[in-house]
């Protein structure tokens, strides 16, 4: 499994985690974990993709 399906999944973790929340402002900071672990896993297939485009 790669890093990016890594942080994917560990990002639904924190979805579904934070539905089990009574706090919003918990319930708030676990999404907000979610959705930043959501856009790391996009930075690093981005970058996967930029270097195969760039292999010869």
């Amino acid at each position: 499994m790669d890093q990016a399906q890594k942080l994917r999944d560990l990002a639904s973790w924190y979805r579904e985690f934070a539905e089990r929340a009574e706090n919003p402002a918990i319930w708030d900071a676990r999404l907000r974990t979610a959705e930043d672990l959501e856009r790391e896993a996009g930075n690093l297939e981005h970058q996967r993709e930029r270097r195969l485009a760039r292999a010869p």
